[in-house]
């Protein structure tokens, strides 16, 4: 099942070409809109139809895929800890409203020890994770934890309001 968690957004995103802010929108959706500028009311209802229905075309076909912000927040969510390219739709709206994802705040859903001190571990969002150093602490299924974004693109966790540990997504 871990597998599939990623393989859905991992599928999403090769389906998505990926278009820089000065491109054009795909062309189901500029037909659909430039049926407003129509000013005969049964034409542009027409024109309407026949673009809704084109558009609608194109999303089966997965020529255009919709996302809502929920859809991008809960995908971002779950591809934390992973390098991705710049893709535009998890860029944020270059509003102060979305910001680049730093932490997430979750528990520990399963646990497995690797000895050593070294653990591995899955949350709830998805992707599994191991500890890089050694931890004094015992981890078992249920606890808080937070994974930051650490410098030089490694990720740091605390354990309730322990010190932060070294970590790294494997899958």
């Amino acid at each position: 099942m871990r597998v599939a968690l990623f393989a859905v957004p991992a599928v999403l995103m090769a389906s998505l070409p990926a278009h820089a802010d000065d491109e054009a929108p795909p062309k189901a959706y500029t037909d659909l809109l430039a049926c407003r500028s129509i000013e005969d009311t049964a034409a542009r209802l027409a024109c309407f139809d026949r673009s809704s229905s084109e558009f609608e075309k194109a999303r089966l076909a997965k020529e255009v895929v919709l996302l809502d912000r929920s859809d991008v927040r809960k995908t971002r969510r779950s591809l934390f800890g992973f390098s991705l390219p710049d893709l535009p739709f998890f860029d944020g709206d270059d509003s102060s409203e979305e910001e680049e994802l730093k932490e997430i705040k979750t528990t520990l859903e399963s646990v497995r020890e690797l000895g050593l001190g070294k653990w591995q571990f899955t949350i709830p969002d998805g992707g599994t994770w191991q500890t890089t150093e050694a931890l004094t602490t015992f981890l078992r299924e249920g606890l808080s934890i937070t994974i930051k974004k650490g410098v030089a693109g490694g990720y740091m966790m605390k354990v309730g309001n322990g010190p932060l540990r070294r970590v790294k997504r494997v899958d």
